[in-house]
């Protein structure tokens, strides 16, 4: 605009002469007025590039997340948290943008591509202060919504309880986590994809296969593939299947991935004191090395806005020592949970819901236990054959970002047979009484 300008101020300088015979003084103060425009748009310019470029940056970026606080009260045989005020989770989200109709040559070869980064600072009530996601988006590669891949570390997409971490602590109904639902992070590759009214369609992954933060211990890596179906608006049917390799070994005990609730695969008695008992008799730890971990999990969600869902879920997990059969384990988990929304009763309880949920984790076999939630590894070790918890819940989203819930969960531990009295006192019942408030932003 400059150069415009100052072209146009020169011709008319050159015309001035002629000119100035019919009107010189109208021209040459036009001329004037254009050198002051001058000056104005070269002091304004670098004004304007700034906001410009913080406009740019506002539109690309969006940060979020998510804090829930509250009291936490509980009785009974063991315990799961200390009975106090707690900030029980705490995280933070960036979302950028990276670019759009990102072309090789004339063709698109990807619509978006993105990054996501969370920040995971407090879970169920322990300073974690590590990463949770962060990847790279790339979105509708040569402009196919089935062609679509995420490179970095992301939640394992097995199931449809894993939706209910990270992110979904914004919004989830119940204060306690589902006992047994599939999860975690890890490093890898997730591709998805569905068809153009999302009725149906897969979300796959391959991954390192370990708990820890880039780490990778075995000559195995971790394969995913859940395939969903909504054949009616109000219904929605997924199946995940899961196969982790070999992990752990060389003097490294292996620690698979996936979990279940709050436990993973691992080399059977590790990382515990406690006597681990089988068949009624106790047996030393297994080897470090696990050879290889199966899942295969079914979800059903039945969802009428404004009044109820229903969500109903199976998984059964085998985990294969490196050896003999003496440390493998099967574990099945399940999940039955029901939302009651207000607004079925009443305009005025709209802000309003009642949940309520039991669902359960073990071997189911008294000649067999496993470890079911670490916070029991001290404890109970490797003896427990089930974990079942029911749960009931009322809550209030006073807004939009702030929800208010008052739970009760009735938690009961069982234990395999043959352990000594120490042992089995720390397993029975537990009562555990809820007030919190979630926010987001």
């Amino acid at each position: 605009m400059r150069t415009d300008l100052l072209c146009l101020a020169s011709m008319l300088a050159v015309l001035a002469p002629s000119a100035a015979r019919a009107d010189e003084t109208a021209l040459l103060d036009r001329i004037e007025q254009l050198e002051i425009r001058i000056q104005d748009l070269e002091a304004s310019q670098p004004q304007a590039a700034q906001t410009a470029s913080s406009t740019s940056w506002a539109d690309r970026v969006r940060l979020s997340g998510s804090a829930d606080t509250g009291y936490f009260g509980s009785t009974g045989d063991f315990e799961l948290f200390d009975d106090s005020f707690q900030i029980w989770d705490l995280r933070f989200f960036v979302d950028a943008e990276l670019g759009r109709d990102v072309k090789l040559g004339e063709r698109t070869l990807f619509r978006d591509i993105a990054f996501t980064f969370e920040w995971n600072l407090v879970r169920i009530g322990e300073l974690d202060n590590d990463v949770g996601e962060i990847y790279v988006d790339f979105q509708q590669f040569l402009g196919s919504r089935w062609f679509n891949f995420q490179l970095g570390r992301f939640q394992i997409p097995v199931g449809e309880a894993y939706l209910l971490y990270s992110r979904g602590y914004a919004s989830r109904p119940f204060v306690w986590n589902p006992v047994g639902g599939p999860w975690w992070w890890d490093e890898g590759v997730r591709m998805y994809g569905s068809a153009e009214d999302r009725r149906y369609g897969y979300v796959a992954s391959v991954s390192n296969g370990d708990t820890p933060f880039n780490f990778a211990s075995g000559s195995g890596h971790q394969l995913t593939l859940k395939l969903f179906w909504q054949p009616l608006e109000w219904l929605y049917v997924s199946a995940s299947g899961l196969r982790s390799g070999e992990v752990g070994g060389d003097g490294v005990a292996a620690s698979n991935a996936l979990w279940l609730g709050e436990t993973w695969a691992r080399p059977f008695g590790s990382s515990t004191s406690v006597p681990s008992f089988q068949d009624g008799e106790a047996v030393p730890p297994g080897p470090l090395r696990l050879h290889d971990t199966w899942l295969a999990a079914g979800d059903l969600i039945l969802d009428f806005p404004d009044k109820l869902r229903l969500w109903v879920a199976y998984g059964f997990q085998e985990i294969d020592s490196d050896g003999g059969s003496l440390y493998d384990r099967e574990l099945q988990y399940w999940i039955a949970e029901l939302i009651l929304r207000g607004a079925w009763f009443s305009e005025q309880l709209r802000p309003y819901y009642l949940g309520l949920r039991a669902n359960g984790l073990g071997t189911y076999d008294r000649d067999e236990g496993y470890v079911l939630d670490k916070r029991l590894r001290g404890s109970v070790g490797y003896n427990a054959e089930s974990l079942t918890a029911y749960s009931a819940v009322l809550g209030w989203d006073l807004t939009r970002q702030v929800r208010l819930r008052l739970e009760y969960t009735y938690v009961d531990l069982e234990l395999v047979r043959g352990v000594p009295a120490a042992v089995a006192d720390e397993a029975g019942a537990l009562h555990a009484f809820i007030a919190e408030v979630g926010v987001a932003f």
